[in-house]
């Protein structure tokens, strides 16, 4: 089974998803059968990198922008993902959206992969690109779907008191949709700053991609159980207010 990873450039987690491709390319933990066929990295424009990155402290949110920033400079000067993955032998292609032609071209002249995991980009894939891989696209989202649905769902489960976790779920054309493969809690409750969060998301996330991946490879494929909300809302990025408002909670963004 051939696998392609898909991964922003730039990400707001601390290590910027090092430890998740550390450990999903490596052969020695990849499920037998399981190949990493290469890696995708999605260019996240300079100028909306740094707008948030200088943005955010003004916002309240000053270490979710600090990671921002030091993952942009770390992307451009020597990023150790690209090291790693060149040590490994392992291609890499760059381009702005899975759905680009150039982007679709490219997967098909290298022989489409059977599965493609999208690793928590905010892309969101069309119908050509979803019905690319022989076996379909998985992605992990930041929520414990089918309540925990749109943009920091962690954060606002965090904030909130809630449950804090990810889901490994099949995609198709509607955000947020298709069977649900794994779930996934994670304890926040020691955290008193988000960005610790995702980073104790990603070691979690290895292990479940790895073994849904193993599952796969072993049965062809994964059923998974149905994604269907109870009417919980879709949450958004939080504003000015609502970033205040979870600092007086003792917070630290």
């Amino acid at each position: 089974m051939r696998v392609v990873y898909v991964t922003s450039d730039v990400t707001y987690v601390r290590d910027n998803y090092l430890h998740l491709l550390t450990q999903v390319t490596d052969p020695a933990r990849l499920p037998p059968g399981v190949t990493v066929q290469e890696v995708v990295l999605l260019r996240i424009p300079a100028w909306l990198v740094l707008r948030n990155a200088i943005g955010l402290p003004v916002l309240g949110a000053p270490r979710v922008g600090l990671a921002l920033l030091r993952n942009f400079v770390q992307a451009r000067c020597g990023d150790p993902r690209v090291r790693l993955l060149e040590e490994r032998g392992l291609p890499i292609f760059r381009c702005g959206s899975m759905n680009e032609p150039a982007t679709l071209a490219h997967l098909r002249a290298g022989g489409a992969p059977d599965l493609i995991v999208n690793l928590r980009t905010r892309n969101i894939y069309k119908a050509e690109i979803l019905g690319l891989p022989k076996i379909g696209c998985l992605n992990i989202h930041h929520g414990l779907l089918p309540d925990h649905r749109g943009t920091m769902c962690d954060l606002w489960a965090w904030s909130e008191g809630r449950p804090v976790g990810f889901t490994i779920h099949w995609m198709n054309e509607k955000i947020d949709d298709g069977r649900l493969v794994a779930r996934r809690e994670i304890d926040a409750k020691r955290f008193t700053s988000y960005v610790d969060i995702p980073m104790e998301s990603s070691r979690v996330e290895a292990e479940t991609l790895l073994d849904v991946l193993r599952q796969v490879q072993a049965n062809g494929s994964l059923i998974g159980e149905p994604n269907r909300s109870t009417g919980t809302p879709h949450t958004r990025n939080p504003t000015f207010a609502q970033i205040q408002a979870m600092r007086r909670k003792g917070l630290r963004l």
